[in-house]
């Protein structure tokens, strides 16, 4: 069992053992103020106080949970606190007279007395406990912020890394150099594309959001790149209707399903292949895609053979969308007919029309 990460958690583990110890001095501070008001025994007073508090105690502990599952967590208490007076009483009775009924037969001021005290009792252990509910619903939330925090964190970390790579970002500046004098259009479109890439990772790591379109250019340039790279062996297509353009996403979304499609689907397939980009909105949710027509599934290597995507930067999407969308939004891998993979991220448009906080 995992260790608890925060205190309320700890505290809310303790909980049966912190209410009996406070369920101890409760039936104490009872036993002391019956002796003051009513007289009597000192110890059958308290002997009395102690059997109905820790059979109520022992009933919410071991009951209140069927209980609530039955009948709710506002009538679930009535029946537990009359079960655990009922079990007080009779024991009570065999403390003090030896008899399990004689509360029931001669002492009903102590029977009132009980049903008083634990009403009481409920009250303020029962309002403890939400508190401290409260308390590990708090850290529990505070916990899941850090968690994102600490995610982006890392995102934003490895994002240069991921988009400047030293191999990516030589074998570009080789290129353009080899470019220069063949063909000096194309090492200036390839200058230009590398430096709309450079520039959008470095915008990305000084904001929390952007958009379908500036994920795109970004892409475009990319997509540029590597097709200028592969000479020939790499087309690619971009089908996404204006009216999506503005939706907000968290930053290094669509690149590193591209990355992907081109490592794993493009590259290892001599003739090379098609890269589709796209996106439409159905129903409440957004539905990106990147289709390539490269190796398929199954010829792939262990990183997409499985369509549940197993690879670093699929498992890294997928943790991202998980902490901020939680199982609102998915990534999936199904194969592309006649050959290649679909990578589809489906974003529910509740959470976009708000803004994502990443």
């Amino acid at each position: 069992m995992a260790e608890p990460t925060s205190k309320a958690d700890r505290r809310s583990i303790e909980h049966p053992w912190r209410v009996f110890g406070y369920t101890s001095a409760f039936c104490f501070g009872i036993g002391i103020l019956v002796t003051l008001l009513a007289g009597g025994s000192f110890i059958a007073n308290l002997a009395v106080s102690f059997a109905i508090g820790w059979s109520i105690s022992g009933c919410f502990h071991l009951l209140e949970p069927l209980f609530n599952k039955w009948l709710g967590p506002y009538l679930g208490p009535v029946p537990v606190t009359a079960i655990g007076l009922g079990v007080g009483l009779v024991l009570a009775g065999l403390i003090t007279f030896q008899d399990p009924l004689y509360f029931f037969t001669f002492g009903n001021a102590t029977i009132y007395l009980g049903v008083f005290f634990g009403i009481l009792g409920f009250i303020f252990f029962g309002t403890r406990a939400r508190m401290v509910q409260a308390e590990a619903d708090l850290a529990q939330a505070t916990a899941k912020q850090a968690q994102q925090e600490k995610l982006l964190a890392e995102t934003e970390l490895k994002l240069l890394q991921a988009q400047i790579e030293p191999h990516f970002l030589f074998n570009t500046l080789s290129n353009i150099a080899g470019l220069i004098h063949e063909s000096p259009d194309t090492a200036e479109k390839t200058l230009l594309n590398l430096t709309t890439l450079l520039r959008g990772s470095l915008n990305r790591t000084r904001q929390q959001t952007t958009t379908l379109a500036q994920e795109l250019e970004i892409a475009q340039a990319y997509l540029n790149i590597q097709s200028t790279r592969m000479q020939g062996r790499l087309h690619f297509s971009v089908d996404v209707p204006a009216a999506l353009n503005n939706i907000p996403l968290p930053p290094l979304l669509v690149q590193p399903l591209i990355e992907n499609a081109i490592k794993h689907g493009i590259e290892p397939s001599e003739a090379g292949g098609n890269i589709s980009v796209s996106a439409v909105q159905q129903s409440n949710n957004v539905i990106i895609s990147i289709s390539d027509t490269g190796m398929g599934i199954e010829q792939e290597q262990p990183s997409r053979r499985s369509t549940a995507g197993t690879g670093t930067g699929l498992k890294n999407v997928r943790e991202r969308l998980r902490a901020l969308y939680g199982d609102q939004a998915q990534l999936e891998l199904v194969p592309n007919q006649p050959q290649g993979v679909i990578a589809r991220v489906t974003l529910p448009t509740s959470f976009l029309d708000e803004g994502v906080a990443i």
